[in-house]
């Protein structure tokens, strides 16, 4: 019996030492060097004109691409969304855009309501985010700062949304305030312009 709960202590002391060294390379690879930056690319867009041919557009070195614009009202505002609605959308966001036009924002569309996660990876200017649960708003996170550039991912604040949000729009950073937009208000995407 003495021997039985020796050698029962001696294996959950060694389960607990691998499992401690596990945990350790793994914090190591994931948190102890830093991240290497992704390389960007120069992008050029051929759009087709009816009295030029083809014309090329550059876009600014990391600069995410435009997406297609719909009207978007929250109450008496008015706002001019870029519509992000698949996960590389989502992913690349307003990031390395210089900056936002006064009434734009990019409107984030899930498949399904719940706590939405936002970070500002590389993001260059503030932001006000409006959490948004069918068409009414469920919540906002005002005044996020841009972080500094060469912010490690460890080290970026992260922004949790409400309960059951399926929507969330960025807008600059003071726009909750200007409009005075409040939980409840309602949302109507698609406005006629």
């Amino acid at each position: 019996m003495v021997r039985n709960k020796k050698m029962t202590t001696l294996s959950i002391a060694i389960a607990l030492l691998v499992f401690a060294f596990i945990v350790g390379v793994w914090w190591y690879v994931f948190f102890g060097q830093a991240n290497l930056p992704l390389p960007q690319t120069r992008v050029s867009i051929q759009s087709s004109s009816s009295t030029a041919g083809t014309a090329s557009t550059t876009v600014v070195d990391g600069e995410n691409p435009t997406l297609p614009e719909e009207p978007l009202g929250i109450d008496a505002a008015t706002f001019n969304v870029e519509v992000a609605s698949t996960a590389i959308e989502q992913a690349r966001g307003l990031s390395f855009r210089p900056s936002l036009g006064a009434d734009d924002g990019m409107l984030f569309v899930f498949a399904t309501g719940s706590v939405q996660t936002f970070w500002m990876k590389d993001m260059n200017f503030p932001l006000d985010m409006i959490w948004i649960s069918g068409d009414t708003v469920a919540g906002f996170t005002t005044a996020i700062p841009a972080p500094a550039s060469g912010t490690p991912l460890w080290e970026l604040n992260v922004y949790p949304s409400p309960p059951n949000v399926d929507k969330v729009l960025e807008v600059n950073s003071g726009t909750v305030a200007v409009y005075n937009i409040k939980v409840g208000d309602i949302v109507n995407l698609g406005l006629p312009r």
